[in-house]
């Protein structure tokens, strides 16, 4: 019976587990997907390379995340970057727009 619960309890920790690396590891993406123009100088060697930061254990993606967060919300260059990077997406012509893809 121990043995049961214990298989059903590691099963579901694995789980959780997974699912928490899928997300850090998603966010880590989407860090360099942002790129690092619209970081201050000392930071920007925080996203030389991706899958170096993808190796690491989960802790310390949370931490190398949540650094990387925390400076692109202490710098308004970075939302500033992001408007005009909108700005110019929706203020462009029809014919120069990029295309949207509607569906699966």
């Amino acid at each position: 019976m121990w043995e049961s619960r214990n298989a059903v309890q590691y099963l579901d920790d694995n789980v959780q587990l997974h699912d928490s690396h899928c997300a850090v590891n998603k966010g880590v993406h989407s860090q360099f997907d942002m790129g690092s123009t619209d970081l201050p100088l000392d930071t920007r060697c925080m996203l030389t390379c991706r899958h170096s930061v993808l190796c690491k254990s989960l802790v310390d993606k949370e931490e190398w995340l949540k650094l990387l967060r925390l400076e692109r919300k202490a710098n308004p260059r970075s939302l500033q970057a992001q408007h005009h990077s909108l700005w110019s997406i929706f203020s462009a012509p029809p014919s120069e727009r990029l295309p949207t893809f509607v569906g699966h």
